[in-house]
């Protein structure tokens, strides 16, 4: 009998802590709606040297589908894309990648249709003077110290977040975008 109670109390604790979990508003996937991109068209060579804007994607699109097949999405499942972040990953075998970047930019797309987007900014040119790819100018020996090569390729991993205008949040999943990073001095 002396253990009834410690039980019941312990039983009353693991409640509590199974309620309260799982349901966070900081959840990417409580949208009624699933967004993927698709890359159709970019450059995927950038001579660091040559090119003084930001890597672009020439043509992508967002599209919005809805999560259960056959059900038609209205407007509250618009959604606002508000907020990009690129991270960037090594595919050449070295270890240093460059730095992750966020950049604060909107696109609509509504409910079950597409965004089509031209020449939309996934990299900033000022991430061509920090390491590792400011190592790949002439001045800093144009070699990668961690690979021998006078290029570095890396996936740019875009994810895309935002929210539907009944307010539920809703991301992208990661989409990698190559490019092959050199520098021809001249």
């Amino acid at each position: 009998m002396k253990r009834f109670p410690q039980l019941c109390s312990l039983a009353a604790l693991a409640l509590l802590v199974v309620s309260c979990g799982g349901n966070s508003t900081l959840d990417d996937t409580e949208a009624a709606v699933v967004l993927t991109v698709e890359i159709e068209e970019y450059n995927p060579d950038i001579d660091v040297c040559q090119q003084g804007f930001d890597v672009t994607v020439s043509k992508m699109n967002v599209q919005s589908n809805s999560k259960a097949p056959g059900v038609e999405l209205g407007t509250n499942n618009d959604v606002n894309i508000t907020r990009w972040v690129i991270t960037p990953n090594r595919t050449d075998g070295g270890s240093t990648p460059s730095p992750e970047w966020t950049i604060d930019q909107g696109v609509f797309v509504a409910g079950g249709g597409t965004a089509e987007l031209e020449n939309w900014r996934v990299y900033p040119a000022e991430n061509f003077l920090v390491p590792p790819l400011s190592f790949l100018y002439p001045a800093n020996g144009g070699v990668d110290p961690e690979t021998g090569n006078t290029n570095i390729r890396q996936a740019l991993w875009l994810v895309m977040y935002g929210r539907t205008v009944s307010g539920k949040a809703v991301a992208t999943e990661p989409v990698p975008i190559a490019f092959n990073f050199f520098c021809t001095d001249g």
